[in-house]
């Protein structure tokens, strides 16, 4: 029987049980995160903060802007493959091939208009030196192709999860992490250079996209066809971009005016909301409501009652990071290269964005109850008036106001307040109106 069971247990070339999922899939989201704290952690103790880090993290944001469609691509594949699989193996493979058709076309078509775009993409850090606009050139350019196999990374990770094969998917994702760790921890022992880092992304996404493609390579096939349905998806993939494209906009928005603070401020902004929001990235309480909220059509009650308990634990972590982000920021990265400026700069950002946490744990659970009602223009709109809200409060507050960093996290905090505030007052009068 124990035999069996890690037989089982280590098979992963089956559909899965949810049971089975969860084990493995813990253990490796595990392995994987840490290996995502090592690599952070390297790039602090060998380079510290500088202008070459600021435009490494500024080159990721700008690319950001496009990775927004990898992730609404890999978000409306699963349901729509899972749904054609239920119908029939002809019915999935079909829409498999024409997913894999606009993931090419899209990964191709995003590529070239990275590179034609590059020039006014150029002008967003607006407050950056020459130097520093010089290794954002260098950074951008050497990570072009981690964001063209990410398309494939996530397209071939949505038929294998919609097949229920979820742990090929993470061990997916572990590949990166553990092996974009050994790359940038190498090149930065021996070379101590920036570009190690873009580098080290690429290269890693790049394997990585490898094993997934080799993973699901009976799924290779391209089709193309156009019906109602199809339609029906090329819609909500329009209308979630904006939705999903929040985090990275607000991402852009902060380093933006980041650029205004100087050597390290951008860097500083990063690892703050790096850890300010792990809470979030661990919990993932989206996923988890989501099966009861699609059973009761987003009712209210059942929203209310998840608003009360995100606002509990989420409160609960706003406090610890306000009160010992000093003394986190010196545990987690005060080494080597990482100066007591560094740390200072960071334990502001933590501090202060971590006042937003309440409302970016409960941005996605507001959004999901709009996707169930089928209700993705509201959201839409209140998503585009976020990114807007953002940067005005950043002007308010950092232009005019000189505040900083602080000024920065206070934007994002006030922009999330009016996106939830917005959100909710919206399904309150669907259901009251």
């Amino acid at each position: 029987m124990k035999l069996l069971f890690w037989k089982t247990l280590f098979d992963f070339s089956k559909p899965e049980r949810v049971f089975d999922a969860v084990l493995r899939s813990s253990f490796i989201n595990l392995l994987a995160r840490g290996f995502g704290y090592l690599k952070n952690l390297a790039i602090a103790i060998f380079l510290g903060f500088s202008y070459q880090t600021d435009a490494f993290f500024m080159a990721l944001s700008l690319l950001g802007v496009f990775m927004i469609f990898v992730d609404v691509f890999d978000s409306i594949g699963v349901p729509n493959l899972v749904s054609a699989r239920l119908k029939s193996q002809e019915e999935f493979e079909k829409l498999a091939g024409l997913l894999l058709t606009f993931t090419t076309i899209l990964a191709c078509s995003l590529a070239l208009l990275a590179i034609v775009f590059f020039p006014v993409l150029l002008k967003v850090p607006f407050g950056f030196k020459k130097e520093a606009i010089y290794y954002t050139k260098e950074s951008y350019l050497l990570l072009l192709p981690y964001l063209f196999f990410s398309f494939f990374f996530h397209h071939f990770g949505a038929i294998l999860r919609s097949l229920r094969r979820f742990t090929v998917y993470f061990i997916g994702e572990f590949i990166f992490s553990f092996l974009s760790f050994v790359c940038i921890i190498i090149g930065l022992y021996f070379f101590r250079d920036y570009r190690v880092l873009p580098i080290s992304f690429s290269l890693s996404q790049f394997l990585a996209t490898l094993y997934m493609v080799y993973m699901a390579r009976e799924h290779i096939k391209f089709r193309f066809y156009m019906d109602e349905n199809v339609r029906l998806l090329l819609k909500h993939f329009f209308y979630l971009t904006g939705i999903y494209g929040v985090f990275h906009l607000y991402i852009l928005v902060d380093r933006a005016f980041g650029s205004l603070l100087g050597e390290k401020g951008v860097s500083a902004l990063t690892y703050g909301l790096l850890l300010a929001h792990a809470p979030k990235g661990v919990i993932k309480f989206e996923h988890i409501a989501i099966t009861s909220l699609s059973e009761v059509g987003g009712a209210l009650y059942k929203l209310n009652f998840y608003i009360k308990k995100l606002l509990l634990i989420s409160t609960a972590f706003t406090f610890f990071f306000v009160l010992f982000s000093d003394l986190l920021v010196d545990l987690f990265f005060g080494h080597g290269a990482f100066t007591k400026t560094d740390v200072h700069l960071t334990a502001t950002a933590t501090r202060f964005y971590a006042l937003s946490l309440p409302f970016a744990f409960l941005w996605p659970v507001l959004y999901r109850v709009f996707q169930i009602q089928n209700r993705l223009k509201p959201i839409f709109l209140v998503a585009i008036l976020g990114v807007l809200a953002n940067a005005m409060f950043n002007y308010l507050f950092v232009v005019k106001l000189g505040l900083g960093i602080i000024g920065i996290c206070l934007g994002t905090f006030l922009a999330y307040l009016v996106i939830c505030l917005v959100s909710y007052i919206i399904i309150w009068k669907f259901k009251n109106g």
